[in-house]
Parts: C-alpha cells; structure tokens; sequence
C-alpha cells in the first residue's frame, strides 16, 4: 500500500465545483480525480524537467536511479560516498 500524505491546497473554487462534478459522474472520490489529472500532467511535462520527479511519483524509485548517473560534471574527482556522510551530518 502506497503511504498518502496529507496538503492543504488553495485551489479555484470553480476547479473544485468542477472536480467534484466529475467524481460525481465517475462515481468515484475527488482525490482519485485530482490525482489521476496530476499524474497525466505529470506525464506529459518533458523528460528533462521530471528527472527528480520520476524518482518521487515512480512506483520504484531507484528504477531511474540509472538516469541520474552523469548529469553534475565536476573538474576534480568526487567522492560519493565522502558527499552522502557530509549531507547525513549536515556540513
């Protein structure tokens, strides 16, 4: 089972009217509505700017770890491992 986290959104009251009219006629509850329209737009958002998103909306999160490899270019050798210990405690 997926964990659910719990937002408070300002939304425009007609997108909430409207929401709600068609989980009314899909027989089914706003949040599966707003979700589902989320994901789609999600899909839809071109692949450079869903890198970081994949990884949060993927049912397997290290699944895209793969296209993650590559993208910070640095002059001088890095230590990943020296990196994480340094972001873990906080330097």
């Amino acid at each position: 089972m997926q964990s659910k986290n719990i937002t408070t959104l300002m939304l425009d009251p007609k997108i909430m009217k409207t929401i709600k009219q068609i989980a009314i006629n899909k027989g089914t509850t706003q949040t599966k509505v707003i979700n589902d329209y989320l994901k789609e737009a999600i899909d839809r958002e071109p692949e450079k700017n869903k890198i970081r998103l994949k990884i949060l909306v993927e049912d397997d999160p290290n699944k895209n770890m793969d296209e993650l490899k590559g993208i910070i270019k640095t002059d001088n050798p890095v230590n990943a491992v020296e990196l994480i210990n340094e972001v873990r405690i906080g330097e």
